[in-house]
Protein backbone atom coordinates (compact mmCIF):
# COMPACT_ATOMS: atom_id res chain seq x y z
CA UNK A 1 0.00 0.00 0.00
CA UNK A 2 1.38 3.44 -1.08
CA UNK A 3 2.33 6.05 1.93
CA UNK A 4 -1.49 7.85 1.17
CA UNK A 5 -3.25 5.14 -0.03
CA UNK A 6 -6.23 5.92 -2.43
CA UNK A 7 -9.92 5.42 -1.07
CA UNK A 8 -12.69 5.06 -3.28
CA UNK A 9 -16.02 5.04 -1.06
CA UNK A 10 -18.86 3.32 -3.12
CA UNK A 11 -22.13 5.49 -1.83
CA UNK A 12 -25.71 5.88 -3.36
CA UNK A 13 -26.41 9.66 -2.39
CA UNK A 14 -28.62 9.21 0.44
CA UNK A 15 -28.26 11.84 2.87
CA UNK A 16 -26.36 9.64 5.12
CA UNK A 17 -23.97 9.01 2.81
CA UNK A 18 -23.32 12.63 1.82
CA UNK A 19 -23.19 13.68 5.00
CA UNK A 20 -20.26 11.27 5.76
CA UNK A 21 -18.30 12.24 2.74
CA UNK A 22 -18.66 15.67 4.11
CA UNK A 23 -17.45 14.82 7.69
CA UNK A 24 -14.28 16.71 8.32
CA UNK A 25 -12.67 14.50 10.27
CA UNK A 26 -12.75 12.11 6.82
CA UNK A 27 -10.90 14.66 5.02
CA UNK A 28 -7.51 13.68 5.91
CA UNK A 29 -8.50 10.24 3.78
CA UNK A 30 -9.00 12.00 0.34
CA UNK A 31 -11.90 9.98 -0.30
CA UNK A 32 -13.20 9.38 -3.84
CA UNK A 33 -16.83 9.15 -3.79
CA UNK A 34 -17.77 6.48 -6.14
CA UNK A 35 -21.85 6.86 -7.02
CA UNK A 36 -23.03 2.80 -7.18
CA UNK A 37 -24.99 3.48 -10.56
CA UNK A 38 -21.48 5.28 -12.15
CA UNK A 39 -19.65 2.63 -10.85
CA UNK A 40 -17.09 1.58 -13.65
CA UNK A 41 -13.70 -0.47 -13.26
CA UNK A 42 -11.90 2.74 -13.95
CA UNK A 43 -13.07 4.20 -10.87
CA UNK A 44 -11.53 1.43 -8.81
CA UNK A 45 -9.05 0.53 -10.53
CA UNK A 46 -6.35 2.66 -8.73
CA UNK A 47 -7.69 2.27 -5.43
CA UNK A 48 -5.43 0.58 -2.54
CA UNK A 49 -9.09 0.60 0.11
CA UNK A 50 -12.77 0.09 -1.21
CA UNK A 51 -15.43 1.24 1.59
CA UNK A 52 -18.83 -0.11 0.30
CA UNK A 53 -21.34 2.15 2.10
CA UNK A 54 -24.05 0.33 3.96
CA UNK A 55 -27.45 0.13 2.71
CA UNK A 56 -27.59 0.30 -0.95
CA UNK A 57 -29.84 -1.06 -3.20
CA UNK A 58 -29.27 -4.36 -4.05
CA UNK A 59 -30.24 -4.16 -7.77
CA UNK A 60 -27.40 -1.52 -8.26
CA UNK A 61 -25.06 -3.63 -6.27
CA UNK A 62 -24.97 -7.11 -6.74
CA UNK A 63 -24.61 -6.65 -10.74
CA UNK A 64 -21.94 -4.69 -10.46
CA UNK A 65 -20.00 -6.65 -7.39
CA UNK A 66 -17.61 -8.38 -10.41
CA UNK A 67 -16.09 -5.01 -9.84
CA UNK A 68 -15.71 -5.41 -6.13
CA UNK A 69 -14.44 -8.35 -6.44
CA UNK A 70 -11.73 -7.65 -8.85
CA UNK A 71 -10.16 -4.98 -6.56
CA UNK A 72 -9.64 -7.75 -3.81
CA UNK A 73 -8.18 -10.20 -6.38
CA UNK A 74 -5.56 -7.88 -7.67
CA UNK A 75 -4.39 -7.21 -3.66
CA UNK A 76 -6.89 -4.16 -2.37
CA UNK A 77 -8.60 -3.77 1.30
CA UNK A 78 -12.00 -3.78 0.70
CA UNK A 79 -14.61 -2.77 4.01
CA UNK A 80 -18.30 -3.78 3.35
CA UNK A 81 -20.39 -2.33 6.00
CA UNK A 82 -24.23 -3.83 6.48
CA UNK A 83 -27.22 -4.67 4.66
CA UNK A 84 -25.80 -4.84 1.91
CA UNK A 85 -26.74 -8.73 0.66
CA UNK A 86 -23.47 -9.80 1.19
CA UNK A 87 -24.56 -13.21 0.96
CA UNK A 88 -25.74 -12.84 -2.78
CA UNK A 89 -22.55 -11.53 -3.56
CA UNK A 90 -19.41 -12.36 -1.70
CA UNK A 91 -17.96 -15.90 -1.88
CA UNK A 92 -18.45 -18.62 0.51
CA UNK A 93 -20.58 -15.95 2.34
CA UNK A 94 -24.57 -16.78 4.14
CA UNK A 95 -26.49 -14.04 5.41
CA UNK A 96 -29.71 -14.82 7.66
CA UNK A 97 -31.73 -12.44 9.21
CA UNK A 98 -32.23 -11.68 12.72
CA UNK A 99 -34.40 -8.88 14.59
CA UNK A 100 -32.47 -5.71 15.66
CA UNK A 101 -32.40 -4.63 19.02
CA UNK A 102 -32.15 -0.81 19.37
CA UNK A 103 -32.64 -0.60 23.17
CA UNK A 104 -31.08 -2.96 25.12
CA UNK A 105 -29.07 -1.03 27.07
CA UNK A 106 -32.27 0.81 27.81
CA UNK A 107 -34.15 -2.05 29.08
CA UNK A 108 -30.89 -3.98 30.48
CA UNK A 109 -31.10 -7.23 29.03
CA UNK A 110 -28.31 -9.27 27.58
CA UNK A 111 -27.34 -8.00 23.90
CA UNK A 112 -25.11 -11.02 23.41
CA UNK A 113 -22.87 -9.74 21.12
CA UNK A 114 -19.49 -11.78 22.04
CA UNK A 115 -16.16 -10.10 20.78
CA UNK A 116 -13.59 -13.15 19.80
CA UNK A 117 -9.86 -13.32 18.67
CA UNK A 118 -9.22 -11.12 21.61
CA UNK A 119 -4.99 -11.41 19.76
CA UNK A 120 -5.84 -10.62 16.40
CA UNK A 121 -3.62 -7.63 15.10
CA UNK A 122 -6.68 -5.61 14.08
CA UNK A 123 -8.11 -5.09 17.70
CA UNK A 124 -6.14 -2.67 18.65
CA UNK A 125 -8.37 -0.25 15.67
CA UNK A 126 -11.46 -1.13 17.69
CA UNK A 127 -13.08 -0.19 21.12
CA UNK A 128 -15.40 -2.22 22.15
CA UNK A 129 -18.08 0.36 22.30
CA UNK A 130 -17.27 0.58 18.13
CA UNK A 131 -18.36 -3.23 17.59
CA UNK A 132 -21.22 -3.52 20.44
CA UNK A 133 -24.20 -1.52 19.34
CA UNK A 134 -26.55 -3.36 16.97
CA UNK A 135 -26.59 -5.19 13.55
CA UNK A 136 -28.56 -6.42 10.73
CA UNK A 137 -28.08 -10.37 10.35
CA UNK A 138 -25.31 -12.39 11.21
CA UNK A 139 -23.10 -14.21 8.78
CA UNK A 140 -20.99 -17.65 8.15
CA UNK A 141 -17.95 -16.48 6.67
CA UNK A 142 -15.55 -18.88 4.61
CA UNK A 143 -13.51 -20.99 6.75
CA UNK A 144 -10.26 -18.80 6.10
CA UNK A 145 -11.70 -15.64 7.72
CA UNK A 146 -11.25 -14.72 11.49
CA UNK A 147 -15.22 -13.47 13.14
CA UNK A 148 -14.14 -10.89 15.47
CA UNK A 149 -17.44 -10.06 16.88
CA UNK A 150 -20.04 -12.70 17.23
CA UNK A 151 -23.76 -13.07 17.91
CA UNK A 152 -24.82 -15.72 20.71
CA UNK A 153 -28.81 -17.38 20.80
CA UNK A 154 -30.32 -16.84 24.02
CA UNK A 155 -29.09 -20.52 25.19
CA UNK A 156 -24.93 -19.50 24.76
CA UNK A 157 -24.45 -21.35 21.55
CA UNK A 158 -22.43 -19.26 18.92
CA UNK A 159 -25.41 -17.43 16.17
CA UNK A 160 -23.17 -16.15 13.72
CA UNK A 161 -20.37 -13.38 13.09
CA UNK A 162 -21.13 -9.65 13.26
CA UNK A 163 -17.73 -8.92 11.85
CA UNK A 164 -15.18 -10.44 10.48
CA UNK A 165 -11.58 -10.07 8.63
CA UNK A 166 -10.40 -12.44 5.61
CA UNK A 167 -7.22 -12.08 5.01
CA UNK A 168 -6.48 -15.52 3.18
CA UNK A 169 -9.56 -16.33 0.72
CA UNK A 170 -8.08 -13.60 -1.63
CA UNK A 171 -4.94 -11.56 -2.38
CA UNK A 172 -6.67 -8.75 -0.39
CA UNK A 173 -7.80 -8.12 2.71
CA UNK A 174 -11.83 -7.53 3.32
CA UNK A 175 -13.62 -6.42 6.48
CA UNK A 176 -17.80 -7.53 6.26
CA UNK A 177 -20.12 -6.11 9.15
CA UNK A 178 -23.64 -6.50 9.26
CA UNK A 179 -23.39 -3.06 11.09
CA UNK A 180 -24.46 -0.09 9.65
CA UNK A 181 -22.31 2.47 10.96
CA UNK A 182 -22.18 5.07 7.95
CA UNK A 183 -26.63 5.59 8.59
CA UNK A 184 -26.10 6.50 12.04
CA UNK A 185 -23.18 8.04 11.26
CA UNK A 186 -24.70 10.51 8.70
CA UNK A 187 -28.04 10.72 10.62
CA UNK A 188 -26.29 12.04 13.61
CA UNK A 189 -27.04 9.24 16.22
CA UNK A 190 -25.74 6.39 18.24
CA UNK A 191 -22.17 7.39 18.92
CA UNK A 192 -20.76 3.81 18.41
CA UNK A 193 -21.25 3.88 15.23
CA UNK A 194 -19.22 6.52 14.36
CA UNK A 195 -16.47 4.89 16.45
CA UNK A 196 -16.49 2.09 14.06
CA UNK A 197 -16.81 4.16 10.70
CA UNK A 198 -13.65 5.92 12.10
CA UNK A 199 -11.92 2.92 13.05
CA UNK A 200 -12.83 0.69 10.17
CA UNK A 201 -10.97 3.70 7.77
CA UNK A 202 -8.24 3.44 10.39
CA UNK A 203 -7.55 -0.02 9.83
CA UNK A 204 -7.93 -0.33 6.45
CA UNK A 205 -5.40 2.82 5.58
CA UNK A 206 -2.75 2.19 8.39
CA UNK A 207 -2.57 -1.60 9.46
Amino acid sequence: MSAMPRVAFVHGGTHAQLATLADPALAPYRIRPVHVRRMEPVALADADVVVVSDRLRPDLLIPRSPMLLECLARGATMVVFGENSVGEWLPGVHEESRPTNFWWWRTGEDHRIRLRAPHHPAWPYFADRSVIWHFHGVLQPPQAAVSLVDLETVTGKRDGSLLYLDELSTPGRLLVTTMDPVYHHGSGFMPGATQLLYSAMQWATRS
